[in-house]
């Protein structure tokens, strides 16, 4: 299963981490205070949580929103788990704000290896760093699942996570330089690195989303740069699109790749269980249970790619997920907590956001904004959300080490 291979390693290191910065804090814990914004911060985590584990008791499906999708891995046990590396990093940093500095240059580090494991998979689309590399089971399916045009995956389980990734890595290190926590030698290595890495994958979302994120970050000064850089950006999202024929399908359905009709559906499934959802990783649910102008479908078995249900002539029959997300942050929230778990988690956001933009950490939060724009098409992900919410774990601290201020 890709969760196996791919999303849980992730998830337990996560774990791991966790565990080192409540090592850290006990040790320390003489010294541990916790501030007004930290208490704010874990409240508004409560008030989403809570709301997310009232969706999961009513869920049709409580075991998958507990858990989530085997690949997505985003059930309630792992916003638990974000919360808990988010608020244990946000104590860690603000006793020992040296460590912030260490965290980056490593999460650069691990963008680079990722970006030089992306370039032998363009070469061969066989290669998956797994033990069952190159062997296929369809000529254009490897043993492990992975499709031929979902290459080069890196050390995902599809391009355009690992986009992503690139994406915000990118972003990273270009903080990194302003600060002087890079030198120019080694950004300018990573960046020669990434940045190819991230064109091989050739998503537009992971492409625009670092183009966002750099026009935030530079803004009026280097407009000439800024403009440049659009118009390349868009150009190569120009070619991507046009060369990406999908069934010949309208224009708008053709730059979206098919998106539309996913928000769609979505809207409508919303529009069934409006405040609460369907439960956590919710679009799975909503699909198998709720069908357009048909009484709700007796669901025998929900699977993580297809479902099985009795249809109403008493017959069972199954039938395939088109996919496991909505494609967009707010959709897909929506669908999953209501609208109460969306009003809870844009505050939550917003509460992040604003606070790192007060700290002298101010031009890391690009690294969200990145993220906020990549999941305008795309979803949030066991694989790589974590990485967003470390930008966001700098909340409220008010010590950092010297640096140039961007």
């Amino acid at each position: 299963m890709r969760g196996e291979i791919w999303t849980q390693p992730k998830v337990f290191a996560i774990v791991l981490i966790c565990i080192l910065n409540f090592l850290i804090l006990c040790e320390d814990r003489e010294n541990l205070k916790l501030p007004q914004s930290w208490k704010i911060n874990r409240l508004l985590w409560e008030i989403f949580l809570g709301i997310g584990f009232i969706a999961t008791l009513a869920s049709p499906e409580p075991w998958r929103s507990l858990f989530g999708q085997e690949q997505m891995g985003d059930g309630l046990l792992y916003w638990l788990l974000i919360a808990i590396f988010t608020l244990s990093n946000n104590l860690l940093l603000r006793l020992h704000p040296e460590l912030a500095r260490s965290q980056l240059q490593g999460l650069v580090i691990g963008g680079v290896i990722l970006a030089l494991s992306i370039f032998p998979q363009a070469i061969d689309w066989r290669i998956d760093y797994t033990a069952t590399t190159g062997q296929l089971i369809q000529s254009n399916i490897l043993r492990s699942t992975i499709f031929q045009n979902q290459q080069p995956i890196g050390l995902y389980s599809h391009r355009g996570h690992a986009s992503f990734v690139l994406a915000a890595v990118a972003v990273m290190t270009l903080v990194g330089w302003q600060w002087q926590w890079i030198n120019t030698r080694l950004a300018a290595t990573a960046g020669i690195l990434i940045i190819p890495a991230l064109l091989l994958t050739q998503t537009r979302a992971g492409i625009l989303a670092l183009l966002v994120a750099t026009i935030y970050l530079l803004g009026r000064k280097h407009y000439k740069l800024l403009v440049l850089a659009t118009l390349v950006c868009l150009l190569i999202i120009g070619i991507a699109t046009s060369t990406r024929q999908i069934n010949n399908l309208p224009l708008i359905k053709q730059i979206t790749s098919d998106r539309v009709d996913l928000w769609q559906l979505a809207n409508y499934r919303i529009s069934q269980r409006p405040l609460l959802g369907w439960g956590m990783d919710g679009f799975g649910t909503a699909y198998s249970y709720v069908r357009p102008g048909k009484k709700i479908t007796k669901v025998i078995r929900l699977g993580d790619f297809s479902f099985d249900y009795q249809d109403e002539n008493g017959q069972i029959k199954t039938a395939q997920l088109p996919t496991t997300k909505a494609h967009n942050l707010i959709l897909d929230t929506t669908l999953s907590v209501g609208l109460l778990g969306m009003a809870s988690y844009l505050i939550l956001l917003g509460w992040c956001l604003w606070q790192v933009i007060k700290s002298p950490y101010r031009g890391l939060e690009a690294v969200f904004i990145a993220y906020l724009a990549f999941t305008f098409t795309w979803f949030e992900c066991a694989q790589f959300t974590h990485l967003a919410w470390w930008s966001l774990s700098f909340f409220g601290v008010s010590h950092c080490l010297e640096k140039t201020a961007p």
